[in-house]
């Protein structure tokens, strides 16, 4: 039975839905910001912006240059990932097979339940009505239909805004030879410029390309993943959002106020970036045994390091310890301008065996006063006396001592 999967992507999804907060934005070129610093990306733009040729991940300042009168908005998780879960509601209405590939993208499989709703580009057509008549009339997706969720993600990625595309057996190599390789989920800028050292820059060229070429520059798992998208096969199924596997990694990362070369600069950024996603880990019960960092450079060249823990982790300050080996053996070669923070391998924090070392009980109490308070005071009320900026004296007055 040829499978029937829908991809659904939202558009241009937190400018939409601070649009449809606020009608006054309606019609405006909008920036979502996902930070407060003065120089930062743009995580979202409208529809109205990317008109003007301002797009996701432009830096703000550039923007403003393009159009005087973008509106700079502040992002809000919260609502976002409130109208995510309404958007999800509405998708099992049509199957129980909703995976969440994002929070603004969904691979729906009605193969089982199509013919229930008249097949599914009238599946496709209901959500489209639900969205805007239950969510908000502001907010529109566009959707891919096709047997697999490669060609489904591809469909839904060609027309925008508000699009609706199907494709099949019939008409899938026509659009994926029309199609650059960049268009296609798993094959970015890096890939790409991988496969022109091999002469590879359309679909056709893929095609031709020896599997015995693909495997030598990418390995073995990612060569036949390649082949596969040049016939556009994919036999991976869509699991539902309620069967998914547990988290895998915790990240941050922050853009720069200014393109920064101080060492002690870029150890208090490591520092409170660790602290950040400790927190996330501790909020969500995980503990990890991975991590690392990156940077991005001035002219957005980047270097990482990955490196393992001795022992389950959710302290930022240990994560920050140890990456101070990592840092020294990296060459700063130009000012940086981005860093980022990550912990992997993690494990739920009722699968992590206690330490019964009494300086790890103590850590851990701390820890957990510091969440305490910050839960309920706010974000940073309380926090490591390093990042602060204040200044400890190491030798003090003899004011108010006894003198012997």
């Amino acid at each position: 039975m040829t499978r029937k999967i829908l991809h659904i992507d939202m558009n241009s999804y937190f400018a939409t839905v601070e649009q449809q907060a606020n009608p006054l934005l309606r019609g405006r070129p909008i920036a979502v910001l996902g930070s407060k610093a003065k120089r930062t990306i743009i995580v979202a733009s409208s529809i109205e912006a990317k008109r003007l040729g301002i797009k996701t991940a432009s830096d703000l300042n550039e923007a403003l240059k393009i159009c005087p009168e973008l509106v700079v908005v502040h992002g809000e998780p919260r609502k976002y990932a409130d109208v995510t879960r309404r958007f999800i509601s509405i998708f099992e209405e049509f199957t129980d097979k909703v995976e969440i590939f994002s929070i603004d993208e969904a691979f729906l499989d009605v193969t089982k339940t199509a013919n229930l709703f008249g097949g599914p580009e009238k599946i496709a057509s209901k959500i489209k009505r639900k969205i805007r008549d239950e969510i908000g009339s502001w907010l529109s997706c566009s959707i891919g239909i096709g047997p697999n969720k490669f060609l489904a993600k591809t469909g839904s990625d060609l027309e925008k805004p508000d699009g609706l595309v199907i494709i099949n057996e019939n008409n899938k190599d026509n659009i994926l030879q029309n199609l650059p390789l960049e268009r296609f989920c798993g094959i970015g800028r890096a890939i790409s410029r991988r496969l022109s050292l091999l002469d590879v820059y359309t679909t056709s060229d893929l095609r031709k390309c020896p599997i015995a070429c693909l495997k030598e520059e990418f390995g073995v798992i990612s060569a036949w993943k390649l082949k596969q998208i040049a016939y556009g096969l994919d036999i991976s199924p869509v699991i539902s959002w309620r069967e998914q596997k547990l988290a895998k990694s915790f990240s941050c990362s922050r853009t720069m106020n200014r393109d920064i070369t101080s060492r002690d600069e870029i150890k208090k950024q490591l520092l409170f970036l660790f602290e950040k996603v400790a927190k996330k880990l501790r909020d969500d019960n995980y503990w990890a045994k991975e991590a690392g960092f990156w940077f991005r450079f001035k002219d957005f060249s980047g270097h990482g390091k990955v490196f393992r823990l001795g022992s389950w982790c959710c302290n930022g300050l240990e994560f920050y310890g140890l990456s101070l080996k990592q840092l020294s053996q990296i060459h700063l070669h130009q000012p940086v301008r981005a860093i980022g923070v990550f912990a992997g391998r993690v494990q739920l924090s009722v699968n992590v065996p206690s330490s019964f070392l009494p300086e790890d009980k103590l850590n851990q109490q701390i820890l957990e006063t510091m969440d305490s308070i910050n839960n309920r005071y706010g974000e940073d009320v309380i926090t490591r006396g390093v990042l602060t900026g204040v200044k400890l004296k190491e030798v003090v007055s003899g004011m108010g001592r006894k003198k012997f």
